[in-house]
């Protein structure tokens, strides 16, 4: 671990698609402190799940770098690189069901990245579980479940606890409360904030939704076709935006007198201004 360095530091990354024809992620550059928060905004199509997934290594990028700690780890598919990766950065999905295995307990699938990713003996498995579990709110009996037996608040507090089982310095969260109802996003929200109290583990967390980012990011970055288009402390970003596109998504949330009708002509009048 090192204070000299971000933790994260991503450098003009680019991803295109359809032997090159389809940019998803254009000249991306941010970086992400030791212990802190970034979020990474925008709608359906303007890059920033791609982006995830080129930090976590699930993507290659054409062009650009990614660097933990002030070294960069390879996205080559070697056992060796991949577990070297998954102990720096580990990801969330929005949907549980594509990290648990459906025939797995909770505690088995908890057991699996200890083994992976630690040097415990066997016999401390059950005792750092359970701290684990603890964790996120979970206890003896979410251990003994499978997947289909828990509530999707308890899936994805699963999810998050076998992600810190590899203890990474870095948590990805991509919508990872997009599937949930309100009352339980606030709770995995607040555990969130919590775990990264206690544990120093710094988060990236891929949004649509800014009313979310501002409960959980320090920073942000607003993405709109495949480039970042505005960046700085959250509170600056969402409460003085100066890109015409962050003000759009602002005046899409829905509050007093707000009006449908004016939000799409304010999209259509945004979309012809684009070149």
């Amino acid at each position: 671990m090192t204070d000299t360095h971000p933790v994260t530091r991503v450098e003009a990354l680019r991803k295109t698609y359809d032997h090159g024809r389809v940019v998803a992620v254009d000249d991306v550059s941010f970086e992400v402190a030791a212990g802190g928060s970034l979020g990474i905004v925008g709608e359906s199509g303007s890059g920033k799940t791609t982006t995830a997934r080129l930090i976590v290594g699930l993507e290659e990028p054409d062009a650009g770098r990614v660097f933990f700690d002030g070294r960069q780890i390879g996205t080559g598919g070697s056992r060796r690189l991949r577990r070297q990766r998954a102990r720096t950065v580990q990801l969330v999905f929005q949907d549980p069901y594509q990290s648990l295995d459906p025939r797995q307990t909770v505690g088995d699938a908890v057991d699996e990245v200890l083994r992976l990713h630690t040097t415990l003996a066997s016999s401390a498995f059950a005792k750092r579980r359970d701290e684990l579990l603890g964790q996120v709110g979970l206890g003896t009996r979410e251990a003994a479940a499978l997947p289909r037996e828990l509530s999707g608040g308890q899936r994805q507090r699963v999810a998050i606890a076998r992600a810190l089982a590899a203890d990474p310095r870095l948590l990805v969260l991509d919508e990872a409360v997009a599937a949930l109802d309100v009352s339980i996003q606030a709770q995995i929200l607040n555990l969130l904030s919590e775990i990264r109290r206690e544990t120093g583990v710094a988060l990236i967390f891929v949004s649509h939704d800014l009313e979310v980012v501002r409960w959980v990011a320090d920073d942000v970055v607003v993405m709109f076709r495949g480039s970042v288009v505005e960046s700085g402390s959250t509170a600056d970003v969402l409460e003085n935006p100066e890109h015409p596109y962050t003000r759009l998504l602002l005046s899409s949330i829905p509050r007093l007198g707000w009006d449908p009708a004016d939000v799409s002509q304010a999209r259509r009048d945004f979309l012809a201004a684009v070149p």
